[in-house]
């Protein structure tokens, strides 16, 4: 019996404690649940992809009215718009894997290049590629690298670790539709070199200087595993088209927010 009572007591003391023996209630803490990353949807451009040609970003000191060039305020305006409007800059590969083959990108396609290595590609759109998270192509010819005037392979190092794909604009940024055979093969040929010796990469894509090519210089690119070459001719790039004449879209500082809108929605946009 005695047993019994002991039990009993147990009991009761169970039953005050848990009616009355805390003087606030229990609460658990709840962590909210992560956000699950957005899906991106996926298909084939029907009108192809805009490829967006940039030079320099601010003032050229030599020439202040040089409509080559882009302000840093305008740049930033056109950045902000991609990103407003939902636009995907995609990579080079990306952009190959749909010229070659008609796969499916990110839906509002744009790729993002930079022509010649200005350092302004380091202090000015490097920040801004990584504020946005824009994948972009960096065009530069190796020659000019730590020459005073244009990027260090640095500077180059840390744009590339930083997502900035670096490609090949030849090694003296010279007119390769001009060039002799060997010359042209050692133009080429010094270039993809610095590349791997310098970035550790094995170049698959080309801008041509000043925008000249021909079939010769397609046959050397072809040669030293170049898969895209990109020239200076308007329009977009689309499937099936000549992979070694890759059209562009030049933007300049005469390239208003208004204009920039129709470069990236409809290859019918007003020439400025």
């Amino acid at each position: 019996m005695r047993i019994w009572k002991l039990v009993g007591m147990a009991l009761v003391c169970l039953a005050l404690l848990a009616g009355c023996g805390f003087t606030g209630e229990q609460k658990q803490e709840t962590v909210a649940a992560p956000e699950p990353a957005k899906q991106v949807e996926m298909a084939v451009p029907k009108n192809g992809v805009p490829v967006l040609m940039y030079h320099m970003i601010g003032v050229d000191p030599a020439d202040p009215h040089n409509q080559a060039c882009l302000t840093e305020e305008n740049f930033r305006k056109q950045m902000k718009f991609l990103k407003d409007n939902d636009f995907h800059p995609i990579t080079m590969e990306q952009l190959y894997e749909y010229m070659a083959y008609n796969k499916p990108v990110p839906v509002r396609p744009v790729v993002l290049t930079f022509d010649d290595g200005y350092p302004d590609t380091y202090s000015i759109v490097m920040p801004v590629m990584k504020e946005y998270g824009f994948a972009c192509t960096v065009f530069i010819p190796t020659y000019d690298a730590d020459q005073s005037t244009r990027l260090t392979w640095q500077q180059i190092k840390e744009m590339q670790a930083a997502g900035m794909e670096i490609a090949s604009h030849g090694y003296h940024h010279e007119r390769v539709n001009e060039m002799g055979g060997n010359t042209l093969e050692a133009e080429i040929q010094k270039s993809q070199a610095e590349l791997k010796e310098h970035l550790g990469i094995t170049n698959e894509y080309f801008c041509y200087p000043y925008g000249g090519y021909n079939p010769a210089a397609a046959k050397v690119l072809k040669q030293f595993g170049i898969k895209l070459a990109f020239t200076m001719d308007p329009g977009w790039a689309k499937y099936g088209d000549n992979p070694y004449a890759v059209k562009r879209i030049w933007i300049g500082n005469e390239v208003d927010i208004d204009n920039f809108r129709q470069r990236v929605t409809t290859e019918k946009y007003e020439q400025r």
